[in-house]
């Protein structure tokens, strides 16, 4: 019988975007998270994109760490963070300026997680006047809520977290 070739035409165009990923219970590592290879304008865009990736419907998400191309269960990574500086790995556009996001409030916060782990950061939102507590920033859709720091760009897995203190300053 003839072996089976694999056709590369079948193949999405990917881009490996370097992350640093803690999975429930373990230590954080680096890994690539696997992404559609469209044109960006800038990292604002890429960051919306692993935001979106993480927020959708599949179960699943390709990613290569030092094991090699795993299929990780969305449900079990308590974080993932993506450099917010540039990484020259990537590439983008020739764009003249890149589209920036402008909220209205921010909340700096720490998040406490289900492991003891703990994330601090900014919660950034543009929410409705009347939804401008972080409980109504915590409880719109999508499984993740995004964490900025000085650094990273950080997506929590809502399902990990214990508890949420809001750090007035």
């Amino acid at each position: 019988m003839a072996a089976v070739e694999r056709s590369t035409e079948l193949k999405l165009p990917t881009v490996a975007v370097p992350v640093r990923l803690a999975l429930v219970g373990r230590e954080p590592m680096d890994a690539d998270v696997f992404m559609a290879d469209v044109s960006r304008s800038g990292r604002s865009q890429l960051l919306d994109d692993v935001a979106a990736l993480l927020d959708d419907a599949a179960a699943f998400l390709p990613v290569r760490d030092d094991s090699g191309v795993r299929l990780l269960a969305k449900h079990a990574i308590a974080w993932l963070a993506v450099n917010r500086h540039d990484d020259e790995a990537l590439t983008f556009d020739d764009s003249p300026s890149e589209v920036i996001t402008l909220y209205d409030r921010q909340h700096r916060v720490e998040i406490a997680l289900v492991t003891g782990a703990k994330l601090v950061g900014m919660l950034l939102d543009s929410s409705p006047a009347d939804r401008t507590r972080v409980v109504d920033h915590l409880n719109r859709a999508g499984a993740f809520v995004r964490l900025w720091t000085s650094d990273e760009h950080v997506l929590v897995n809502k399902t990990q977290i214990l508890h949420v203190t809001d750090i007035r300053e």
